[in-house]
């Protein structure tokens, strides 16, 4: 993804997917990147701690999937009504990779 920071990458994968927000978290609940939009703070800090005690969780409205970069376990949090498939789920997880790649 061609964007002019990590922000504006992650802005483009969410209009690529029609997803509402898209954020990275650490795993004790820190922003590592994020879209923008809502309250990126307070998920980072509430769905990064249901993701590492419950990696299997649901929580309605958001979808979360756990990836490693560099040696940090993160935690991808994304805001979307609709039901995500494995298959693009599998695609926003490669592209979170390859802007990770890019900027970190």
């Amino acid at each position: 993804m061609e964007g002019r920071d990590i922000t504006e990458c992650f802005g483009l994968l969410t209009r690529k997917f029609s997803l509402d927000s898209f954020t990275l978290a650490t795993c004790d609940g820190l922003v590592f990147a994020s879209s923008g939009g809502g309250n990126v703070p307070a998920d980072a800090a509430r769905y990064s701690e249901i993701f590492c005690n419950d990696p299997l969780s649901e929580t309605p409205g958001v979808t979360l999937f756990g990836m490693d970069h560099s040696g940090s376990s993160l935690v991808g949090i994304i805001r979307t009504p609709q039901e995500i498939p494995r298959n693009v789920l599998d695609a926003i997880e490669n592209d979170t990779k390859a802007i990770l790649n890019r900027w970190i």
